[in-house]
């Protein structure tokens, strides 16, 4: 029984149920059958293509199987290491010459080292697809291990584990890994020590390079706007020489099962406590695999899971909690993951295991089964939204035995009864076989608890809540078939269609909003913003985050819809609710599968025009806000980014933090919050912007009839309040007790409309990214980084170009000194042709790949409208690009790189 569900409730999601809840996917309306091609050259290495011309980009994707679980103890963190040599050179091209090449045909390359596979993808315009692939092979063919640069990176790798060390949830996950398992590698600091990689020596990693970069041991995909033939013969004259040797691996060490509860602390300089706890389950191929990741999705994903209904909306034990199924090829661990106080530890971990309890004896519902696969169903095609996207599942799923298994995936997926979630959490989520970290300030560590304390106060708190469980259980635990039959599975079906697009249309409703719309055929998908002008620019000290405040709290109930009715009936069509407050405009953006668009449309507008703001509810998002001003001061990514913020503009809105200010939020109250909804919330303020599979005069007929009588609103000007560069170097710091020093500095430069945007946006691509001055200068050359960027952001009433890099406490002024050399080059030599040209293509290829998904179009046509640009400015930026000149850089260079006016924030560690 859900004791969650009201009356009313029950009754709304029956109907939804009934209507949609049942309504399976009709490959034959949706799905295209066109065919992957596979490949296995004479030797033996696994090739796949898609065609896929939604847009005009291609992905390459090469996945050699070797990770972290095929290293040995003395070598952890080699195969790690390795990728990051793979770009610095081949035997035909030097340093940087592969990254160069690649940002000059606009597009980008990177890699990735997971535990047991690393991959190494391009992704650039679908012209250049001859050169990506000469690339990519040249790189795995070719690569040369050089002593030197061997060294350089060594202390790269290293600053990227001090990042790691200062990054509070990725800390707790290894540290949980390593509670969890005693034997298996998983275990293990994933990209090892600072004393190891310092260790490594040449000849290891050229060992490890020739061991397992053997073409039977490759999966090379390439997706996009291509043609497959063309491709097949570009990757035989590339790949048809790569020498044919076979792969030796040995096996990964097994796991002995779990007996006992397991328990750790651990402390640190963090502000909020992270709670981890990890149990066994099987791996991903397993047939009770299926039915762990359906329950991880009722019991943890989303608003209206079991969760986060009792510990964060019912109990307010947590600001945020979540669970997953995590699987791979040997062994699978279900977390659960909180973010809390560290006083509410105990009841939290009670209530977390009542909530285990009630899976082993109670039935989920037939609603909560149904919403569970939609939403699974979303994330899927989410994932092979963009052509990377597609290539990366594609490898990932053959490496596992056959590309098909995507497919095969889902159907097991919707196989799972009601009875299969039972029997499987009964199996495996044990109290015995859990493993629970704590990740406590420095100030809440408390030792003296012990694993016995935990597993006693657990144990009693299921003996009063639901009392023992008997052999009534033993029933639920049935043989099962082990591993995957994919011998009746079609060869994989295509949900993508034929594109099929439009251009966007703009146009004004007779209700008052602003319409935009571009369809796009190419998924069952939709992207839905409703933007408001307003913002940032309208808070100030006084009531700073009323905007999030008023926006998520609309999200808490409506006139005639619980909060939980909201979440879960979005959820149950496969939805998602994003919410955006940026400095000149806000709103919410909708994704969705497109069969359940006028449904959630319904839902969405109902939370726009018809919010309550119930004071019980709008307490609990205040607190959950304060929790998360208090968890970005934690995060080494963002927090010196804020501080640059308020260093920069004191006295500006722009300076104020997005999330809020704690004194504001606490001063506010419902009477000023419903002042602001309607203040902002009227119909000649809203514009929409939809992108995806849908017809656009249903829409516009339906928004129509729905904002047909709701309010206008007359917004007054904003405070006019002048931005002005800083007279001196104005500074914010913030000691803390991390592995690194992160500052960010920069300077204001123009607003949105102004025509400096696109030479700063030149400048931006020759400063920043992989083969860029920065990163070239401070990290390629000097070794002082991991993560070197800088950017060019633009709003209303001005912008900022800012630089960001993390690096040794005792690097800091080196760091800073060499950042802003680099911006006085700027400022006193032209650019020079190439940098200019590559800064183009970049620029233009990169923007393609951008658009690529309908929430990114979304955003970019609410942004180039509300800022005064226009639509035709998404069709016109590309062409804006190609005429910038050199002479304008080094001009905006001169007109905003003053030194008098620089503004830094620092978050510095300790040496």
């Amino acid at each position: 029984m859900n004791l969650l569900l009201t009356t009313k409730t029950i009754f709304l999601i029956l109907i939804f149920v009934l209507l949609f809840g049942c309504q399976r996917m009709n490959k034959q309306d949706t799905m295209n059958a066109s065919h992957v091609t596979k490949v296995v050259l004479n030797n033996k290495m696994t090739l796949l293509v898609k065609e896929i011309h939604s847009a005009p980009v291609v992905a390459i994707n090469t996945l050699v199987k070797v990770g972290y679980f095929d290293e040995p103890d003395s070598l952890t963190g080699i195969s790690h290491l390795l990728e990051h040599m793979f770009f610095k050179g081949t035997k035909k091209r030097k340093v940087g010459q592969l990254r160069d090449k690649t940002k000059s045909l606009g597009g980008y390359l990177n890699g990735g080292t997971i535990y047991e596979n690393t991959n190494y993808y391009t992704v650039l315009p679908q012209r250049f697809v001859q050169e990506g692939l000469e690339l990519q092979s040249d790189a795995l063919l070719n690569s040369v291990i050089d002593s030197v640069e061997l060294e350089k990176e060594k202390k790269v790798v290293i600053q990227e584990i001090k990042r790691k060390l200062d990054n509070p949830d990725a800390l707790a996950w290894e540290k949980l890994m390593e509670l969890a398992f005693d034997k298996h590698p998983i275990r293990r600091w994933r990209i090892g020590t600072e004393t190891q990689i310092a260790s490594f020596k040449k000849k290891e990693v050229e060992n490890h390079y020739l061991g397992f970069y053997r073409p039977d041991n490759i999966i090379l995909s390439i997706v996009g706007d291509i043609k497959t033939e063309e491709v097949l013969k570009a990757v035989k004259d590339h790949y048809g020489d790569f020498r044919k040797e076979s792969t030796a691996k040995k096996p990964t060490p097994s796991e002995i099962k779990q007996k006992e509860f397991k328990y750790a602390q651990l402390k640190g300089d963090i502000t909020q406590t992270y709670l981890k706890i990890g149990f066994h389950i099987p791996a991903k191929l397993d047939q009770d695999f299926f039915a762990l990741d359906v329950l991880s999705q009722i019991l943890g994903h989303g608003r209206s899971s079991r969760l986060s209904q009792v510990l964060k909306e019912k109990k307010n034990l947590v600001t945020s909690i979540k669970s997953e199924a995590f699987g791979l090829k040997d062994i699978g661990v279900f977390t659960i993951e909180a973010e809390l106080e560290a006083k509410d530890l105990l009841p939290a971990e009670s209530q977390i295991f009542r909530e285990i309890e009630r899976l082993k004896i109670s039935d989920v519902s037939d609603s909560e089964l149904a919403k569970a696969k939609n939403v699974m169903k979303f994330l899927y095609l989410s994932s092979i939204e963009t052509a990377m996207g597609y290539a990366e599942n594609l490898a990932f799923f053959e490496s596992y035995g056959d590309f098909r298994l995507a497919d095969k995936y889902l159907e097991n997926v919707e196989k799972v009864t009601k009875a299969d979630i039972k029997r499987v959490a009964y199996l495996y989520l044990t109290l015995e076989g859990a493993s629970l970290l704590e990740y406590r300030p420095n100030r809440d560590l408390d030792e003296k608890i012990t694993a016995t304390m935990i597993e006693d106060s657990i144990k009693e708190s299921l003996k009063e809540e639901v009392g023992e469980v008997g052999g009534e259980k033993l029933a639920l635990v049935k043989s099962h078939e082990k591993g995957v039959d994919i011998s009746s599975t079609e060869f994989v079906s295509d949900v993508r269609s034929a594109y099929g697009g439009k251009g966007a249309k703009e146009e004004k409703l007779t209700c008052g909003p602003t319409l935009i719309t571009r369809e796009n055929h190419s998924l069952p998908l939709v992207s839905l913003g409703i933007y408001f002008k307003g913002g940032r620019i309208y808070e100030s000290l006084g009531n700073c985050g009323i905007t999030q405040l008023t926006l998520r709290t609309s999200l808490k109930g409506t006139e005639s819809k619980s909060a939980f009715e909201i979440s879960n009936l979005m959820e149950m069509l496969g939805a998602s609710i994003d919410l955006e407050v940026n400095a000149d405009y806000f709103g919410y953006q909708v994704k969705l599968l497109s069969q359940n668009l006028t449904n959630g449309l319904d839902i969405i507008l109902d939370v726009v025009k018809n919010p309550v703001f119930e004071q019980a509810e709008l307490e609990k998002e205040k607190n959950i806000l304060l929790a998360e001003i208090k968890k970005n001061k934690d995060s080494m990514a963002d927090y010196p980014i804020d501080l640059f913020y308020q260093a920069i503009f004191p006295h500006h809105p722009y300076g104020l933090n997005s999330l809020g200010e704690s004194k504001a939020l606490n001063s506010l109250n419902r009477g000023e919050v419903v002042d602001w909804y309607n203040r902002f919330f009227g119909a000649n303020n809203i514009l929409i912007v939809a992108v995806g599979d849908f017809d656009s005069e249903k829409l516009k007929e339906e928004l129509n009839k729905n904002f047909r009588d709701f309010k206008k609103v007359e917004i007054p000007p904003s405070e006019i309040i002048e931005v002005k560069s800083k007279e001196g170097e104005k500074i914010m710091v913030e000691d803390r007790a991390k592995s690194q020093t992160a500052q960010v500095l920069g300077f204001v430069t123009c607003s949105y409309q102004d025509n400096d945007l696109y030479p700063l946006k030149a400048l931006q691509a020759i400063a920043s990214g992989g083969g860029g001055r920065f990163f070239n200068e401070l990290r390629e050359k000097r070794s002082l980084a991991y993560t070197v960027y800088g950017n060019n952001d633009s709003w209303g009433d001005a912008g900022v170009f800012y630089a960001y890099i993390a690096t040794s406490p005792e690097k800091e002024e080196e760091s800073k000194q060499g950042l802003l050399n680099e911006f006085s080059k700027f400022k006193t030599a032209l650019v020079d042709d190439h940098e200019l040209a590559t800064a183009k293509r970049y620029i233009t290829g990169m923007y393609q790949i951008l658009l690529e998904t309908n929430s990114a179009l979304v955003k970019q046509y609410a942004k180039a409208q509300l800022l005064g640009r226009g639509i035709e400015e998404i069709e016109e930026y590309p062409q804006k690009i190609n005429q910038v000149t050199k002479e304008q850089i080094r001009e905006v260079a001169k007109k905003y790189f003053n030194a008098e006016s620089l503004a830094v924030g620092v978050v510095r560690g300790k040496p």
